[in-house]
């Protein structure tokens, strides 16, 4: 179904509305930070301006076809008005060179008086207008013709010029639809990969949870006369000298930003080899490799405070030994690809996780 004139001018005028409304909305998505979202919403705001352009492009070639064929038919037209003025003055000029150079003159000498001379001058008047009025009609013909040969020339090239520029929008509309859909297979895998990851750190959690569960039920009290180290709460040594590159409680995922996650402690960051040290006298109740946290110390400093010391390199100090306050219990060794690298350093306080910055000075 063909639209009127009216009703393409206005979806015109409605596409272009939209255009600028799309475009500031694309200005402003671009300026926001380049995360996968934004990429996102820039590439679906770009197909849409894409979309809406090439029917701009669509409306403006068949406007300009339908007026080709209007040019083309009007050519026509002036074609065969010129041929049959062509014929006309053909035969007017053959019938004049019969007559020869007098011809015009002929019914004047003819006349054989007064009334038949006035007849022929009124005869001669006649043709001469007649002959006039023909040439002009076809000198105006001709001229008409040119015009509609260069209004049909126009409008073929507007037309090869709107069609290369379809071409291009139908390369920008495809090269448009393509980036949304990597971007939308980023984000989908991205999404994906979050998803696993937040997996495997939930199942990291949940194996250290029993662990815990499993030592603090077996955490020892403290000897008769001995210190608690809650006494000295806010004013203990670091395990090593680090900044804190991870730091305790809510916190984003560092491959994922826009995914958050809870620290139970703080990762410490040290290069692999700094030695690692006893924040506070107790028993080693477990050093040995565990998922998620490589090479594990955990010490129980009676009263119910355990500490833990993560991503240790082999040859730590050994399940049953004493700790002394300083005593080294290990080296940092590698941490996981997937992991922020450094100490991973965590205090608990009746089966609770603690915030290091609280006990430490």
């Amino acid at each position: 179904m063909s639209l009127g004139v009216a009703e393409r001018k206005a979806e015109l005028a409605e596409l272009r509305r939209r255009i600028a409304g799309l475009r500031a909305r694309l200005d402003v998505s671009t300026r926001r930070a380049a995360d996968l979202k934004a990429q996102m919403e820039t590439a679906e705001l770009d197909l849409q301006i894409q979309t809406a352009e090439r029917r701009v492009l669509e409306l403006k070639k068949a406007d300009t076809e339908r007026e080709a064929a209007r040019a083309s038919s009007e050519l026509d037209t002036a074609q065969k008005e010129v041929g049959t003025l062509r014929e006309d003055l053909e035969v007017r000029l053959a019938a004049l060179y019969r007559m020869g150079r007098l011809g015009y003159l002929r019914p004047l000498a003819a006349a054989d008086s007064g009334q038949s001379f006035l007849a022929g001058l009124r005869i001669l008047t006649h043709l001469a207008r007649r002959d006039a009025a023909l040439l002009e009609h076809y000198e105006t013909a001709v001229t008409t013709l040119g015009e509609r040969e260069q209004d049909l020339a126009d409008r073929r090239k507007e037309l090869a010029t709107l069609a290369a520029e379809s071409r291009k929008k139908e390369t920008a509309l495809l090269a448009a639809r393509g980036r949304r859909a990597a971007l939308l297979a980023q984000l989908e895998e991205t999404s994906q990969a979050a998803k696993v990851q937040v997996s495997k750190l939930e199942d990291k959690s949940e194996r250290l949870a029993a662990l815990l569960e499993l030592l603090e039920g077996k955490g020892r009290a403290l000897a008769p006369g001995a210190a608690s180290i809650r006494k000295y709460r806010g004013a203990l040594d670091w395990p090593l000298k680090g900044k804190v590159a991870v730091p305790f409680g809510r916190i984003a995922n560092p491959r994922f930003p826009k995914t958050f996650l809870r620290s139970s402690g703080w990762t410490l960051d040290a290069p692999p080899g700094t030695a690692v040290h006893a924040i506070f006298s107790g028993d080693v109740v477990y050093a040995q490799w565990l998922k998620g946290y490589g090479n594990l110390v955990v010490v129980d400093h009676g009263d119910g405070v355990f500490t833990l010391y993560g991503r240790l390199a082999t040859g730590t100090i050994a399940r049953g030994e004493r700790a002394a306050i300083g005593d080294r219990v290990g080296v940092l060794g590698e941490s996981p690809e997937d992991d922020v690298a450094g100490l991973y350093f965590e205090i608990r306080d009746a089966r609770a996780s603690v915030d290091p910055a609280l006990w430490l000075r």
